[in-house]
């Protein structure tokens, strides 16, 4: 794990304000997550994340591809979606104070930015209200998308 260094801080920002998660927030706040956000590399085929686990690190993947999966005792389990560069996960934890909804594995090698849940909650309340608002909009029409192509 590396924390992200100042010559890095410029990349990191235009990062943050590609990630829809993340529109609306302000310079300070986008200055305050680019500072806490750590770089971290995975092999292919590694659990980043385990279904059911706590929460505890949002992820953004800056390269490779992992793969979102999900099951229940009654389904074996099914991808629910493939996720790339740009992309977010490990949020729904970490706002809704649930277990993982789904696992993600890597497909190939990958490069994430990552953030811990003390730090991301502790900047998180500095979000303007349109900003929060729009993050959990973000969380619901996931979750939504996600019990929807269960049931298929």
């Amino acid at each position: 794990m590396d924390l992200l260094d100042n010559s890095d801080l410029a990349d990191t920002l235009r990062i943050i304000n590609n990630v829809d998660i993340f529109s609306g927030i302000g310079l300070n706040e986008q200055h305050l997550l680019a500072r806490k956000l750590r770089e971290v590399h995975y092999l292919a085929d590694e659990i980043v994340i385990e279904q059911g686990d706590v929460g505890d690190q949002l992820y953004i993947v800056l390269t490779g591809k992992v793969d979102v999966s999900i099951k229940n005792k009654d389904v074996p389990r099914v991808s629910i979606a493939t996720l790339g560069p740009g992309d977010v996960f490990g949020e729904i934890a970490i706002l809704r104070s649930i277990p993982r909804t789904a696992r993600i594995t890597t497909l190939e090698p990958c490069t994430f930015l990552t953030i811990n849940a003390q730090d991301f909650l502790s900047i998180y309340q500095y979000f303007p209200k349109q900003a929060r608002d729009n993050m959990q909009l973000f969380i619901a029409k996931r979750l939504q998308n996600k019990h929807h192509r269960y049931e298929l």
